[in-house]
C-alpha cells in the first residue's frame, strides 16, 4: 500500500523522469557524423632519444560520431552540419555496435602495423616480419566465426596467406563443412563454416586481414586512446613514424593534418567523411591537409562552400608526401 501510495502522489514526477531518461538515453537505430577535429601524434610517439617537435605538428584527422539518442537526433535535426545515417550503412551483415567496435580497432593496429613497415623501409631502418596471420574483421553469414579471431588451421593446415584459404575454399562443394582452427581471446577454439554458392564464388562469409609480427630497430611505440580507431589515420602515421627513425625535420614548424588509408607499396587510399575532417582541420588551425585523390573534389568543395583558409594537398603514396613536406 506504501508503495501505491508514493507512486500515486509523484505519477507526474516520475513519468517526467521517464521521459527525460528516454530524451538522453533511449538507443535509436542510427548514428550522427558530425565535424571532428585533429589528433596531434607527434607527441604520442615513445622512442628512446625522441625529441618531441616543440613548433609544429603531424595531425590525423576524425569525425565525431554519436550513437543515436532523441537528443542527438533532434541536435541533427537543428544543425545542417550534422548528418543523420542509418546503422546498417556502417554494418556488415547484422553486426552489433560492439562487433563494429571491435573491427575497428583492429583496422586502427594493422593500419599501424603498414605504417610501421612502410617508414622503416622507406627509411632503410632495420625491420624483419616475423610473421604474418589472419585476423577476422567480419563476418557476413552465420559461420561459427567471431571478429577478432586469428585463424590458425585450416583442415588441420598452416595457413599464413589469404589467397590459398580463398583457393582452398573455393576447391570445396557448396555445403561442405570446413573446420577452422583459430585463436580467440588467448584460446585455441575449432569452428566448423559451411561452404556457400554467391555470385558464382564458393564463399563461407568472413572477411580477414592480415596481422604482422615484426621485430624493428630503432623500438618505437604510438599510444592510441581506446576511443581511437579505423585505419584512416594511416599516411599520417607514416608520417609521423618515418620523421621520428629517419632524423629528418619534415614538419618545420607547420601543423599538417591529414586522412587517407596506406598500403604496403605506400599507395595512399579513400577515406569516409572528408567533410566533417576538413571542418575539423580548419577548426583546430592546420595549415596543410593532406587527402586522397579520391577525396579531393569534395574536400574542396568544402573548402569553397565555407571560404576556409587552408592548404588542401591531393597525394596518392606516401613518398608524394613526404617530399611536398621537403619542400
Amino acid at each position: 500500500m506504501k508503495i501505491k501510495k508514493i507512486l500515486k502522489d509523484n505519477y507526474k514526477f516520475i513519468i517526467l523522469l521517464l521521459l527525460l531518461i528516454a530524451f538522453f538515453y533511449l538507443p535509436l537505430p542510427y548514428y550522427i557524423m558530425a565535424p571532428g577535429g585533429a589528433i596531434n601524434i607527434t607527441d604520442r610517439v615513445e622512442m628512446s632519444g625522441y625529441n618531441i617537435p616543440q613548433d609544429g605538428s603531424l595531425n590525423m584527422l576524425y569525425v565525431s560520431e554519436y550513437e543515436a539518442t532523441p537528443f542527438y537526433l533532434l541536435n541533427a535535426f537543428l544543425n545542417n552540419s550534422w548528418e543523420i545515417e542509418k546503422n546498417e550503412e556502417r554494418q556488415i551483415s547484422n553486426e552489433s555496435i560492439s562487433e563494429i567496435e571491435e573491427r575497428n580497432k583492429i583496422m586502427r593496429d594493422n593500419s599501424l602495423d603498414i605504417a610501421t613497415i612502410v617508414a622503416y623501409e622507406e627509411a632503410n631502418k632495420k625491420i624483419t616480419i616475423k610473421e604474418t596471420r589472419n585476423v577476422v574483421i567480419a563476418t557476413t553469414l552465420d559461420n561459427g566465426l567471431k571478429v577478432g579471431d586469428i585463424i590458425e588451421e585450416v583442415e588441420g593446415i598452416e595457413e599464413t596467406d589469404s589467397d590459398s584459404i580463398k583457393k582452398f575454399i573455393s576447391n570445396k562443394n557448396d555445403g561442405d563443412l570446413i573446420k577452422f582452427k583459430v585463436l580467440r581471446d588467448g584460446k585455441d577454439v575449432l569452428v566448423e563454416s559451411k561452404v556457400t554458392t554467391q555470385n558464382n564464388t564458393k564463399v563461407i562469409g568472413v572477411v580477414i586481414m592480415a596481422d604482422y609480427d615484426y621485430e624493428i630497430d630503432p623500438e618505437i611505440n604510438i599510444k592510441f586512446k581506446n576511443s581511437e580507431s579505423g585505419s584512416s589515420g594511416g599516411l599520417m602515421l607514416t608520417l609521423t613514424i618515418y620523421n621520428a627513425i629517419n632524423g629528418e625535420d619534415i614538419i618545420k614548424g607547420r601543423n599538417i593534418a591529414g586522412t587517407g588509408t596506406i598500403s604496403l607499396d605506400g599507395t595512399v587510399g579513400e577515406i569516409a567523411g572528408i567533410k566533417y575532417k576538413i571542418m575539423g582541420a580548419v577548426n583546430d588551425g592546420m595549415d596543410i591537409v593532406f587527402v586522397p585523390s579520391a577525396n579531393y573534389e569534395e574536400a574542396i568543395s568544402t573548402k569553397n562552400k565555407y571560404g576556409y583558409d587552408i592548404d588542401i594537398v591531393k597525394i596518392d603514396t606516401f613518398e608524394e608526401a613526404a617530399n611536398y613536406l621537403r619542400k
